[in-house]
């Protein structure tokens, strides 16, 4: 009998790692970072350790124990024995790290299956992150030895490629469907908060089972989680895996009244207007350009959004030439200093930002200041230390995210505050959540028609029951197997 496994994603938002077997196959529907458990036992500060391979995740409950999917070299430095591969492929829905990040540590040679806009994500993640856990494309060796030209032995890094292994991607089109073993797996687009999202629909003989991922019907893309619940209905389903981030709520969020709340502050500001947003929901970084623009104002992108926007080339809303790319002061600062040679300039930035800072549409922050009234800059609290030399006058700033939902992100949010108090910089609000409410979630539910549901990514999995009176709901457990 298929059978279902719930690894994460289970009375928290986020952290999905569901196992699904059937008839000898076994696949993952997503492979995430549970920030609960994460933020539990670790902070900013204090990480698991890197000497310890996979046994800190382990010990804590941020992996599970599974023999045959991790990676061979993170196992051999904890003495263990070689495994056998034990599983047929990951699902991935899409690029947020609590549904992705962590097929860091998944052994190379199982199969990886997502949109073309996920693995664009995944691939400028790698290129620009500076994680430890950013390798998500591709793996270098970790704690290996090469014999170097003096027959000593050193450690292997990046630089030696012999030892850097491509990752199997499958990249999925809308209505693909692709065999694995016993299994045949549907890929079918949603809405989300960034580019890519996607849900599955799994068929097998003992019956059908369908996956939301993370789904909402308030985006601009809102018709494709329309035609997601059209197509999970028609599949009759006797399992449904559904998201319930937003269960608890009733609010009708909308992102044509974020875009038009937005156009408005912009309106009325006399400076610079600074957005903090999410940098891969490029759905809202859209409602923040069109915004911009319906002011006459140039929206300004940093420049790992520069880099996200040119890799996704025609599935990005715009394209980079339409918007300014900031480049910020770094390592000596040389950038804002006249009559210093380019390559000397070049020197203080990593080899991918280098591509950016000579751009026909690169400014600095002396434009910004030149001309604050002609420009929207997209920002947030890691970049925020540039307000010092942007020297801000009679600016405002737009929170586009979500709250904090942690001690430390609250604590953020007070580091964030104090410095717009020091620059006299007044804060205001325009958000809609990634996610839809229970209202929607409840309505979707009932269309699919479910046998039986089992809710995920969910603080409040009891709620479920109060929207489905004829539709059994299963409490779900971390680690339980339940046989479908």
């Amino acid at each position: 009998m298929p059978s279902l496994t719930f690894y994460g994603g289970v009375n928290e938002i986020g952290g999905n790692k569901i196992l699904l077997e059937a008839e000898g196959t076994k696949i993952f529907l997503d492979f995430g970072m549970s920030f609960k458990i994460a933020n539990t036992y670790f902070a900013e500060f204090l990480n698991p350790r890197k000497c310890s391979a996979l046994a800190d995740f382990f010990e804590f409950g941020l992996l599970p124990d599974i023999k045959g999917i991790y990676r061979e070299d993170y196992l051999k430095h904890m003495d263990r024995p070689e495994e056998e591969r034990s599983v047929d492929a990951v699902f991935l829905t899409h690029a947020h790290a609590d549904h992705a990040q962590y097929i860091h540590f998944l052994r190379t040679d199982i199969p990886i299956y997502c949109t073309k806009a996920t693995k664009i994500i995944l691939q400028s993640l790698e290129e620009t992150g500076s994680n430890p856990l950013s390798d998500l494309i591709t793996a270098c060796d970790a704690f290996t030895f090469y014999t170097n030209k003096k027959g000593n032995l050193s450690r292997v890094t990046r630089r030696n490629t012999d030892f850097v292994h491509e990752r199997i991607f499958h990249v999925m089109e809308p209505e693909d469907k692709v065999a694995i073993g016993s299994l045949e797996v549907e890929m079918v687009p949603v809405d989300h908060s960034l580019p890519g999202a996607c849900g599955y629909i799994v068929y097998s003989e003992k019956g059908n089972l369908v996956y939301t991922g993370d789904i909402r019907f308030h985006g601009s893309n809102r018709e494709l989680s329309k035609k997601f619940v059209e197509k999970a209905e028609a599949a009759e389903p006797k399992w449904l895996l559904s998201e319930g981030t937003r269960i608890d709520s009733t609010q009708q969020d909308s992102e044509e009244g974020v875009k038009k709340e937005i156009t408005q502050l912009i309106s009325e500001a006399k400076g610079l207007v600074f957005v903090e947003h999410p940098i891969r929901d490029l759905d809202r970084v859209n409602t923040i350009f069109e915004a911009a623009e319906t002011n006459k104002r140039g929206f300004v992108v940093n420049l790992k959004l520069a880099h996200l926007i040119e890799a996704l080339g025609d599935l990005s809303p715009f394209s980079l030439r339409d918007v300014k790319i900031l480049v910020p002061k770094k390592g000596w600062g040389l950038i804002c200093k006249d009559g210093i040679d380019g390559k000397l300039v070049e020197q203080d930035y990593a080899n991918w930002e280098k591509e950016f800072i000579n751009r026909e549409n690169s400014i600095t922050c002396k434009a910004l200041q030149k001309n604050p009234e002609k420009y929207v800059v997209s920002m947030s609290f890691w970049e925020i230390n540039q307000l010092a030399d942007i020297q801000p006058k009679e600016a405002i700033w737009i929170k586009s995210s979500c709250e904090p939902f942690c001690e430390e992100m609250e604590l953020d949010e007070e580091r964030k505050r104090n410095w717009l108090e020091h620059f006299g910089i007044e804060e205001h609000f325009a958000h809609a959540s990634g996610h839809a409410s229970g209202v929607e979630i409840g309505a979707i539910i009932k269309e699919i028609n479910p046998d039986r549901i089992y809710p995920v990514h969910t603080e409040h999995p009891e709620m479920f029951t109060d929207f489905l009176k004829n539709i059994t709901v299963e409490m779900i457990e971390l680690g339980k197997k339940y046989t479908l």
